[in-house]
Parts: structure tokens; sequence; C-alpha cells
């Protein structure tokens, strides 16, 4: 066939002329034509691919203007962002081989954003050779439709249906579809994996039903025919997995109205159903502690406080939530929670920190406290967990047990030093004995006897500590003022030597029943210790009165107040003076003095209080001792109870008085 007989492939006339290119008959109609087409159409000419015809939907799915940014330019010229993508090169291989070329879905880059950005949009396009009356390639035919939607469209569809799987996986959720009339059970890929059956094995069904755990068996088919019946079902199973072991599920269905199949989820709830469990005992143990738990946020506001923490501190959980955790927290200490909350910031832990809190009721007592930074799920500290143990009882056994020790230790030492002065005490009793009788002046007689009065306070002393025997003989009945005065010239050397005044008073005198040998040790203990506290100049005055009933709960009796001029002791010293080994002398003083004036007073059912001012140039100080005048229940105890062993069982100091009335 010659080249004139081939039938042209362009837009052509009846006489071979091309309608687009030469204004022949019909040219209008077919314009308006291409103009109704909805697809970009475009006619380019020519080996440099000039265009010639561009309808207006080319003109809007290009982002130009009109069909003026397009005729008489090249394509390189209207579209450069295309020359990278290679649909140039296209261009030429289609209008040198006359062959069409098709795209599907190809992926664009087009400045069609009002900003001169580069925009994404996808075609399905074909460019198409035109020929002329001869056969010969003069120009090619572009047809494109926009389907960016539709891709968009697709690749969300599949994007969510990734998401849902992977979300199903991340979750451990599996779909299910369940028919019993049609005997259709279809699970999903991620079903297979939960429940680890093979899908391909026609039977798997059976593998599950027998992995179920087997108490839990009868329940599920119940619960799945129940649910079949009613149109909705929800349980939760326990299932015996082949690799991860015991495992608990979560079911769910529902069937659609008017069909007969079923459809529903599979959740595996095992990490739920363990962090319930784990909670609840968690829970019952802080109900159930014996310490005080408590957790306080990064501002230190308490957030959970726990029955024991009510139990040690007073305060109930609706009082303290909400609260500063200062609150618990003597005035002097609130640095520990400012030294706490750093450490916990940093994320260290706070281990058996020892320390004073205070009770609602303003006590005092000794508290252990470890502290623990609490995190979120992102692993950010949040706040702190706190575990308070009460051992004011452990730390007083403590020192219970030292004293114990140290007055063990003393004993021993006590009564080897009086088992080796015993002797030549006896011997010098003796002498003084002697040399009274010999005396001449009735002065010398009387030192001579008070020495030996003084003499058989000590050789009563080194018995007692030798043995803490049991005496009885020594309980009589005596008056104080008659032992004040008795005693007075045995410190008038001491008093002398320092410049001081010892001033007694006894205004009543009642006489009482006890131990007159121990009564004169307090005596001599309180003057003593007055006389060590005060400088040249000073006083100590001794005043012995009836005492009436008082607040403290003393009954009627007789008191001894021994009060001086000294430097007064400090109110935090003042509570522990009665303690065994405490002691306000330093270096010289041994800590027992006042310990065994408490014990032998409590020994009598007396009371021994002390009251003090160290404003200075106002000092003072004065204890007071008040014994009771009945006298029965001491004389009874003293036939069947001797006096060491309250040495040992008064340990507990007395309170401070307010003021020196």
């Amino acid at each position: 066939m010659s080249r004139s007989a081939r039938k042209p492939g362009g837009l052509h006339s009846e006489e071979g002329g091309n309608l687009l290119q030469d204004d022949t008959h019909g040219q209008e109609q077919i314009r308006e034509l291409l103009a109704q087409v909805p697809a970009g159409i475009g006619v380019m000419k020519g080996p440099e691919h000039r265009w010639a015809y561009v309808n207006d939907c080319y003109v809007h799915i290009t982002g130009r203007d009109s069909a003026a940014d397009f005729v008489g330019k090249t394509f390189a010229e209207s579209a450069p962002e295309m020359q990278s993508q290679g649909f140039l090169a296209r261009l030429h291989t289609v209008y040198r081989d006359a062959k069409p070329y098709v795209g599907k879905e190809v992926r664009l880059l087009m400045d069609r954003d009002a900003r001169g950005l580069p925009n994404e949009a996808y075609f399905d396009f074909s460019f198409q050779p035109m020929r002329d009356a001869a056969g010969d390639v003069y120009g090619i035919f572009v047809h494109a439709i926009e389907v960016t939607d539709r891709v968009a469209a697709r690749a969300f569809a599949e994007e969510s249906a990734e998401r849902l799987r992977l979300a199903h996986a991340a979750a451990q959720v599996g779909t299910w579809e369940w028919d019993p009339e049609k005997n259709i059970q279809r699970l999903s890929p991620e079903l297979h994996r939960i429940f680890a059956t093979n899908p391909s094995n026609p039977d798997h069904a059976d593998v599950w039903a027998s992995r179920v755990y087997k108490a839990d068996l009868p329940k599920v088919r119940e619960a799945m025919l129940d649910g079949y019946r009613n149109g909705t079902m929800e349980f939760e199973y326990r299932y015996v997995h082949p690799d991860s072991g015991l495992r608990w599920f979560y079911c769910k269905g529902s069937k659609f109205q008017g069909e007969t199949r079923m459809l529903g989820i599979l959740q595996d709830v095992t990490a739920r159903k363990s962090a319930s469990e784990t909670s609840q005992r968690l829970a019952a143990i802080v109900e159930s502690s014996d310490d005080a738990i408590v957790s306080k946020n990064l501002e230190g506001i308490v957030t959970s406080w726990n029955p024991c923490a009510q139990r040690i501190f007073g305060y109930t959980a609706e009082e303290m939530i909400g609260r500063p955790i200062t609150t618990i927290i003597p005035p002097e200490l609130q640095d520990d929670e400012t030294r706490i909350l750093a450490t916990i910031a940093r994320g260290e832990r706070v281990e058996h920190f020892e320390t004073v809190r205070m009770r609602k009721n303003g006590e005092r007592i000794e508290v252990s406290l470890t502290v623990s930074p609490v995190k979120d799920e992102q692993g950010n500290i949040v706040g702190a967990a706190k575990i308070a143990r009460d051992i004011t009882q452990r730390k007083k056994a403590e020192r219970a047990l030292r004293t114990t020790e140290m007055l063990a230790s003393v004993g021993r030492l006590a009564a080897t030093v009086a088992h080796e002065i015993n002797n030549p005490l006896e011997a010098v009793t003796n002498l003084i004995y002697l040399a009274r009788n010999a005396a001449v002046g009735e002065e010398v007689r009387n030192y001579l006897a008070m020495a030996e009065d003084e003499l058989g306070r000590v050789s009563h002393l080194t018995r007692q500590t030798l043995g803490f025997y049991r005496e009885t003989k020594g309980a009589t009945y005596f008056r104080v003022g008659s032992l004040v005065n008795t005693l007075l010239p045995v410190f008038s050397s001491r008093s002398r030597n320092k410049g001081i005044s010892i001033l007694p008073e006894v205004k009543q005198d009642p006489e009482l029943f006890g131990v007159p040998g121990e009564i004169r040790q307090v005596i001599a203990n309180l003057v003593s210790n007055s006389i060590d506290a005060i400088d040249a100049g000073g006083k100590v005055r001794i005043r012995v009165s009836r005492a009436k009933p008082s607040h403290y709960g003393d009954p009627e009796g007789m008191r001894l107040t021994v009060a001086d001029t000294g430097s007064g002791i400090p109110s935090e010293a003042r509570s522990k003076l009665f303690e065994p080994f405490f002691t306000t002398k330093k270096d010289v003083g041994t800590g027992l003095g006042l310990w065994v004036c408490k014990s032998i007073v409590d020994n009598h059912h007396g009371s021994i209080r002390v009251r003090s001012s160290t404003v200075p140039g106002k000092s003072w100080t004065a204890f007071s001792v008040v014994l009771p005048l009945c006298a029965q229940e001491f004389k009874e105890e003293t036939e069947t109870t001797g006096y060491g062993a309250a040495l040992i069982r008064r340990l507990e100091p007395q309170p401070v008085l307010p003021h020196l009335s």
C-alpha cells in the first residue's frame, strides 16, 4: 500500500487536511466538542512539540491561567518542571517511532500551587502520534485524566487497613466470623496467631477447643450459644497457649439484623488481668501494712495515706490528702523534706533514714523512712512513695539496753570498790569511836559523832552496793527538817571556800515513814549539785514545808525544795536530767546522782521535779521533792521489797515544771 493510500492516524478532513491545522470544514464543531470532553486534551506539532491547542480542562488540571500559557510555546517552555521527570524524552520517542505511549496512575510533580511549590498529582494519560495524509507524523495528541483522588483514596484505604492490622497486632486483637447455621468459622490471620492455630488445618476449631482452660470450656460454649440466640455476646475465658502458657482472652460479638452470621473480636487481656490482680494485691498489702505507706507529688503534697499512717500520725486520709507532708515534720527539721525531694528528683532512693516526726496531738515520735521515686509509663519521675516505721519503742529499748549494760558495768565496778573499802572503812569507824570517847571538848565530840554518822552512811552504801540486799530495818519514822539540820555542817567548808550562803528554812516538818539514810542521800545530792552550779556570792535555799495535793497528782505530804541562783538549766536538757549517765557538769559529773535521787523518791512513792530559768541576771534552778504523808503503803512494801531494784526500774524522765511558784 502506498503512503497516499494509508489511513491517517491524526485529526484530519476528508480532503486530507488536518482539522486543527487548516481552517477546514467542521473545525469549530470539533473544537467545541473537545472543549466539552471531561479530560485534558492538547495537540503539539512538530519535533519541538509546540502547542497548537489545549482545552479548558487541560488548563485547569495543570494549574495555569489560560490556553495562552500553552499555545505557541513548546512543551519545555510551558512546563519546565516536567523535563526532569522524563516526559520530554517520551514525547521524542512517540514522535520518532510513531508509537503511542500510555501511562496509568503516573506520579507528577507540577507547579500548580499559588505559592509556586511543587504539587504531587497522579494521571492516566496517553501520547498519540498524529499523521498527515501521507502517513507521516506531524504532531502528538495528548489525552490526560487526573486520578489523584482515586490514588489517594486507595492509599488511604490500604494505609488504614495496615494501621488496623498493626493496631490489632499491637493490642493483640483478632477478628472472627461465625455462622453455625451455615457451618462457617473464619478467623483473621492475627486471631490464628493469637490462638497459635494453622489456618490451613480444617480442624483448627477442635485444636482451639482442646486448649481452652478445661474449667472454662462449658461456660464458653454456653456463652457462645446464648450470645448467638440473643444477638450479642461478651465474656472472658482462659486459654492454654502452647508457647506462652496460660492466657486470658476477651471475646465480644454481634449478629447483624436479618443475617445468620455473627461478627466479633477477640483480645488477649492477660497483661490487663495480671495488672488488676497485682493492683489488688498491692492494695491489700498497703491497707494491712503495719508501716505507714504514703505517696506524694514532687511538690511534697500528699496523694495517698494508708490506715497505718492514720494510726501512727493521728491524721485521717481525708485530713492529709492534698496537704503538704511538712504537716508532720517538726519546725526545726523542715529542711529534711527539701533534701528528700531533691534526692527523689535525681531518681535516687532514701533508705532507712531515722528522724523525728510529729503526731496530730503534737507528740514527737522516732521513725525510720524509706522514700522511692514514682515514675509514669514514660519513665518520668512524677512523685515519691514513702514507707515510715514507728521506731520509738525500739529506740527506747535500745537506750534502755545500753543503760542497763552501763549500769551493770558500774555496778560491778562499784561492788569491787565497795568490797575493797569496806574493811578499812570499819577500821576508821572504830578509830573514830575510840577518839570520841577520849575527846575532851564537847565540840570535838560533836564533830566526831557527825563523822561517825557519815561513815555509817558510807558503810550502808557499800553494803547496799555489794548485795542490793533487802533491808527493812532501815525504814522508820523521821522528819526531813531534822535531816537537813544535821546535814548542813557537812557542806560548811565547801560553801565557805566558795563564798556562798546556804539558807535553810523549815516551815512545817511533818513526820514521814521511810528510810532516813536514803532521803538524806537525796538532800545531799541536791545541795551538792546546787553548790557546784553557783559562783561566789550565790545562794542556796533549802525549804521544808507541808505539801497540799497538786494538779500533778501529788497527795498531801512533805515538800523539800532546794533552789539556787546558778546559771540555770537549758530547756533541752531538763527532760534528760533524771536519765542515767546524763550530766551537765561535763568532765566532773557521773550522771548518776539525780538518777539515784529519782529512784529513791519513786521508791518512797514520791515525786521529784525541776524548774529553771536561764535569763541572764535572773537565772535560777529549783528542785522540788514531794513525799506522801500516807506511809502505810510504803511501810508494807518495805516488808517485802528492797530498794536496790528501784535503781534499775526507774528510767523514764518526769515532765518539766512550767515555773517556780
